[in-house]
């Protein structure tokens, strides 16, 4: 048989393709910037549609002001006070903001030691595990009557609270590392302070940044519970002062106000993760 002269030698080997528009078109590839945007938009109408389903809830069962209010009432409260609510959120706002950092630095810290000790994390480690198990709203009396009524009781409340995931997360990603990589810098006879700082933290860092996340969400609770205790400002006074009052759209939108504020927290921390580790994306 004689092969037919349009086909070449080379071109033998190679499979077949099919012809037509759809075989010269390139594949498009939406790209990460794109995907962002897409997430936010359904995060956005995720939250709307709550709202929506919320006030019709309470358009349909119709109960009483002094039992349940829709977001709209909530909203028309933050539009009626908005420098109220705007210093309030500020305090609130400083307290996370501080006890997130202490809780942080301190989280690290712990977590390395007992990474690093065997001495330390065979008496630390049970001990913190028991200090774990304490609700933590009944540790913040203690901290008012160490540090007052002031700021400070409140930025270590919250600071209790968002110590301990960055505790067990930094332990946890300082022990990830792979054995092969471990041996590796033996071979090469790495100091102890190499391997920490060029291994085994940049193994520990998406593991601290997950523990960071989910810190700076409780360290918001952290200093609303401190505020519960004892407290002349902040969202937390603002609820509890609502409650006293029977204001369900002045508690209403302190709880949104305080939804807003952790959720954005929430996406700094995981905007900053994308930053420092921008391999870890390239993984999932």
């Amino acid at each position: 048989m004689v092969a037919s002269p349009d086909v070449t030698q080379k071109d033998r080997g190679r499979p077949a393709v099919a012809a037509g528009p759809a075989a010269e078109r390139p594949v498009r590839r939406r790209g990460p910037r794109r995907d962002s945007v897409t997430a936010a938009v359904k995060a956005v109408v995720g939250v709307l549609g709550l709202f929506a389903v919320w006030e019709l809830v309470v358009a349909l069962a119709d109960p009483p002001e002094y039992l349940l209010v829709g977001p709209i009432s909530a909203f028309v409260e933050l539009a009626e006070r908005p420098g109220y609510f705007a210093e309030n959120t500020f305090i609130t706002l400083q307290e996370a903001l501080a006890g997130f950092a202490l809780g942080t630095a301190l989280g690290v810290l712990c977590g390395a030691a007992l990474h690093y000790s065997t001495t330390i994390r065979s008496f630390l480690y049970p001990a913190l595990i028991a200090i774990d198990t304490i609700p933590k709203v009944a540790l913040a009396p203690l901290f008012i009557v160490w540090f007052g009524f002031g700021f400070e009781s409140k930025a270590f409340v919250a600071m209790a609270i968002a110590f301990f995931p960055l505790v067990i997360n930094t332990y946890d990603g300082l022990g990830s590392v792979p054995h092969e990589l471990q041996e590796l810098a033996r071979i090469n006879k790495a100091s102890a302070w190499k391997r920490m700082a060029k291994i085994e933290f940049i193994y520990a860092i998406p593991s601290i940044l997950s523990g960071a996340k989910i810190s700076i969400s409780l360290a918001v609770g952290g200093a609303v519970v401190g505020e519960f205790i004892a407290g002349s400002k902040g969202l937390g006074y603002v609820i509890m002062l609502a409650n006293s009052q029977v204001d369900l759209p002045s508690m209403f939108a302190a709880f949104i106000v305080l939804a807003a504020i952790a959720l954005a927290l929430f996406f700094l921390v995981d905007l900053a993760g994308r930053k420092l580790v921008p391999w870890k994306q390239h993984t999932r």
